[in-house]
């Protein structure tokens, strides 16, 4: 089964704010790199969600919560945390490893509780 891949509006703030930085700490160039490979990587989400672990954070929230490391390189540095819901695969943020645990207000607003408010 395919699902439907969708961004919250956090999780693209997650990718242009880590963006941003590549582009001060590295390049413009490098960044460009970075940003498309996180949304090929993403996208890619769409075969088998299920195969990626449960997030340490998932029995918090409500809603079953899902890790991938995305980023460039053989070590992926950012945790996109992601749900499935029927057919769709909602990406919710793409953090730095190093950024603290998931709190309720780090999920988009309507996804806090018991998933989203709307379909």
């Amino acid at each position: 089964m395919t699902h439907d891949v969708r961004m919250t509006a956090v999780a693209i703030r997650d990718i242009e704010r880590n963006a941003e930085w590549w582009a001060r700490e590295h390049s413009r160039e490098q960044a460009e790199i970075w940003f498309n490979a996180i949304h090929e990587q993403l996208q890619q989400l769409a075969l088998f969600p299920e195969g990626h672990p449960l997030s340490s954070e998932s029995g918090e929230f409500g809603i079953e919560l899902r890790d991938r490391l995305v980023g460039l390189g053989a070590r992926k540095t950012y945790p996109a945390v992601f749900t499935i819901k029927d057919s769709n695969v909602f990406v919710l943020r793409v953090r730095r490893t190093l950024e603290q645990r998931l709190h309720t207000l780090d999920l988009p607003e309507d996804w806090r509780g018991d998933g989203p408010s709307r379909s």
